[in-house]
């Protein structure tokens, strides 16, 4: 998977500078088809060898692009997890289903056929020598022959801003769009003074489960969570608060009719040692004082 999640960022990526490294780096992590990694700030200064103002910077450029979202913060000592949403379940192309990737074309791509001038060529012309496809003139065809970058690691089999969408590429149209049955529940966090949350990284898949939670909790109880988790720290985006949100306990059931709970009583703070001798004594001088007037009343 960290070759699908890098060939994804390298031929797909609108990133550049150190947010393209940002991509690069959790890419490079990743593990399997979720696309997901644990980092922390040192991590991602050794791998981009730069200081931690310019990688901070970099990653929330990153963030705000939308191709890479923060699944969980960092707690205490445990990093953040990222997740790079468009490089989910991505599979690069197969190799060689598009030619080399750099350089002539080998021979065997040639078809070894001459035809005796260029009048009488066939329909389609094998590539020349330097593979930069035909040649001009009558005799040339209508189809171009494929050739690879001038640059780069990898060759991009698909361009990176045409109109169709590559496999396995979530359509970013698709998740852009909020459902109509969680609009009170982000107009609720939006009247609590959160309107800026960013809810277009959410996928159809996820928006099922926010679905489902509605149900289950209900649209005050999930808004209610994520208003105290915009109070504790800065989100930027509402895919966030789905791990809290599935973490919920059950909904408690209402009361019986004509039940009422009874408020729990305080329980005060047990008493020190000191304290305990005090009452103690003062107990004691009681028990005395009794007892004297008990004797002076015989």
């Amino acid at each position: 998977m960290t070759i699908d999640a890098m060939h994804w960022v390298w031929t797909h990526s609108r990133a550049r500078g150190n947010v393209r490294l940002v991509l690069l780096a959790v890419a490079d992590k990743a593990p399997d088809a979720t696309a997901t990694v644990r980092m922390g700030t040192t991590e991602f200064r050794a791998r981009l060898n730069a200081p931690k103002s310019t990688v901070v910077t970099a990653v929330d450029k990153a963030l705000d692009s939308g191709e890479l979202v923060m699944v969980a913060p960092a707690v205490g000592s445990r990093a953040a997890t990222y997740q790079l949403p468009y490089a989910v379940g991505y599979t690069r192309p197969a190799p060689g289903s598009t030619g080399p990737e750099s350089g002539p074309l080998s021979q065997s791509y040639r078809s070894g056929i001459q035809t005796p001038n260029a009048q009488q060529g066939s329909e389609n012309r094998t590539p020349t020598e330097t593979a930069t496809g035909p040649e001009s003139g009558p005799g040339g065809s209508e189809n171009e022959t494929p050739r690879g970058p001038e640059s780069g690691p990898l060759h991009q089999t698909t361009p990176t801003r045409s109109g169709s969408q590559p496999e396995g590429e979530p359509n970013p149209a698709a998740t852009t769009t909020i459902p109509d049955f969680a609009l009170p529940l982000i107009h609720t966090i939006s009247r609590a003074g959160y309107d800026t949350l960013r809810w277009g990284n959410i996928r159809p898949d996820e928006w099922l489960i926010i679905h489902a939670l509605i149900k289950s909790h209900g649209p005050e109880r999930l808004a209610r969570y994520a208003i105290e988790q915009c109070q504790q720290r800065q989100i930027s985006y509402g895919r966030y608060f789905l791990p809290g949100w599935r973490e919920l306990p059950p909904t408690p059931a209402p009361d019986p009719d004509g039940v009422h709970r009874l408020p729990v009583r305080p329980v005060g703070p047990a008493p020190t040692p000191q304290a305990a001798r005090r009452n103690a004594a003062r107990d004691y001088l009681d028990q005395l004082s009794e007892q004297l007037a008990a004797g002076e009343r015989q």
